[in-house]
């Protein structure tokens, strides 16, 4: 999953509170005589929180990959997988393909046949040191492109 700095849940906290101090502030203008304050306010925090929801929204991605014994198994999708591959594990490759900038990371591909996965590309550079080490740890041969 990628690194999020906030649940849906705690979003949603902040929603309500952005909400409360909006229409507070919105309602004593209109209770001056400004009432066309009122729909604008509410039309700020509408179209914040729907940022908000599209954000923790593609912050929800996930990739999983399945190794066992003959198969390799990998879903990617949001709430559930919508898409998914099942191959054979000793026709599975890990391709490397580094990165144009020092500092950054690689971008890491599973091939089979003819087919070509891009994994993690939310991932850090950390984190997909660690998963290709996991993947070489389990047996799949690993490929370096440029």
């Amino acid at each position: 999953m990628p690194n999020r700095s906030m649940s849906w849940q705690s979003n949603k906290k902040i929603l309500c509170a952005m909400f409360v101090v909006n229409m507070t502030i919105a309602a004593s203008w209109a209770w001056m005589g400004a009432w066309m304050v009122l729909p604008f306010a509410g039309l700020e925090v509408l179209l914040v929180g729907i940022g908000m929801y599209y954000v923790s929204w593609k912050l929800s991605f996930k990739e999983v990959i399945i190794v066992e014994a003959e198969s390799l198994i990998i879903q990617k999708g949001v709430y559930f997988p919508k898409q998914e591959w099942h191959w054979s594990r000793s026709a599975t490759t890990l391709i490397k393909q580094p990165s144009q900038y020092r500092m950054s990371a690689p971008t890491l591909f599973l091939k089979h046949l003819n087919e070509r996965i891009e994994i993690g590309k939310f991932l850090n550079r950390s984190e997909k040191l660690t998963l290709r080490k996991y993947l070489l740890e389990l047996g799949l041969p690993i490929r370096v492109s440029s």
